[in-house]
């Protein structure tokens, strides 16, 4: 009897304590650990445990379904979508179209299980927060596989777990959601499909969710876009004694939709004078040096400036400062 107790205690202990959260890009209810910024606002004892609410109340209540970011289903105003009082919708990394991303995840402890990534561009919709719907039309590759799962969790036990993460090709924002699921496979269950049981197999399982701010940059002009139409513009040249190289300008109705290129402009500056960065969708080259708030930076990704996508500490992979 004593010895039933003592496992029932033990695995009753694994269970309150098998919490984690994401690292990187880090979570909305996770975001004070890494800014200070978010310490005053958003700091959130809770922070590891955006399980649905547990996976009673999750399956029995509300019928699998979850928050976007790990809050219960059913909670009228939740703390970390929009409208909430921790939603600050700060953008917290900013990535590269098509680029591989590392994505970190800390587990106090290894239920198992896999791990699923989501997307969501909300550029289109900036009054609203993004939506399951719409992340789970959007579920991205474990980088050089075809799998949407990542499921090599138990290897790493109590850990960080880094796993690298394919971005589309095709999507570029201002403003993206960016989801991690967690489904643990400490559950005894039936895989509706297989018909096999055994731990992880069955629907019901403990799930873990967390939602990140993010951006991603187009990394070229070529981008494949959908037709658009636009009004006729002009070609314009500026020439000086120094005549550097020509850089492109794009017009488009906002931001968020990259469009046709429309206006290309020869632009002339002199070894003394560097160019002040500027938001206008300019296609900066790697190598390129610019002006910003009195520093100066050097490209390190050729990429399309946009607002937002200024130089500076959360632009590091676009951006170094240089003496």
């Amino acid at each position: 009897m004593l010895n039933l107790f003592v496992l029932f205690s033990f695995c009753f202990l694994i269970s309150i304590n098998g919490h984690g959260y994401l690292f990187e890009p880090v979570a909305r209810s996770s975001a004070w650990l890494v800014d200070p910024s978010f310490k005053k606002c958003c700091t959130y004892s809770g922070h590891m445990e955006m399980f649905c609410g547990g996976v009673g109340h999750q399956w029995n209540t509300n019928g699998g379904k979850c928050g976007i970011c790990g809050e219960p289903y059913d909670r009228a105003v939740k703390l970390f979508e929009k409208g909430g009082t921790m939603y600050t919708g700060k953008i917290v990394k900013t990535y590269i179209q098509g680029q591989q991303i590392d994505v970190k995840v800390k587990l106090s402890a290894n239920h198992q299980g896999y791990f699923e990534y989501r997307l969501c561009n909300i550029d289109d919709n900036p009054n609203f927060d993004a939506t399951q719907e719409c992340l789970d039309r959007h579920l991205l590759t474990i980088a050089n596989t075809d799998s949407i799962k990542y499921r090599d969790i138990v290897q790493h036990g109590s850990d960080m777990i880094t796993v690298r993460v394919q971005l589309p090709l095709d999507v570029a924002c201002q403003h993206c959601v960016f989801q991690w699921k967690y489904t643990t496979g400490n559950n005894w269950g039936r895989d509706p499909t297989t018909n096999k049981s055994g731990p992880g197999l069955g629907r019901e399982n403990e799930t873990f969710m967390g939602c990140s701010d993010i951006i991603i940059v187009a990394n070229s002009p070529t981008t494949t876009l959908p037709p658009i139409l636009i009004s006729p513009t002009t070609t314009m040249t500026t020439t000086s004694s120094l005549t550097s190289k020509s850089t492109k300008y794009w017009l488009v109705p906002s931001p968020k939709h990259w469009s046709v290129l429309s206006t290309i402009m020869t632009t002339t500056m002199t070894n003394a004078n560097l160019s002040s960065w500027s938001s206008l969708l300019i296609a900066y080259e790697r190598g390129d040096d610019v002006i910003y708030n009195g520093m100066k930076y050097q490209c390190v990704t050729s990429h399309r400036s946009y607002a937002g996508a200024e130089p500076g500490p959360l632009t590091w992979a676009l951006w170094r400062k240089i003496e």
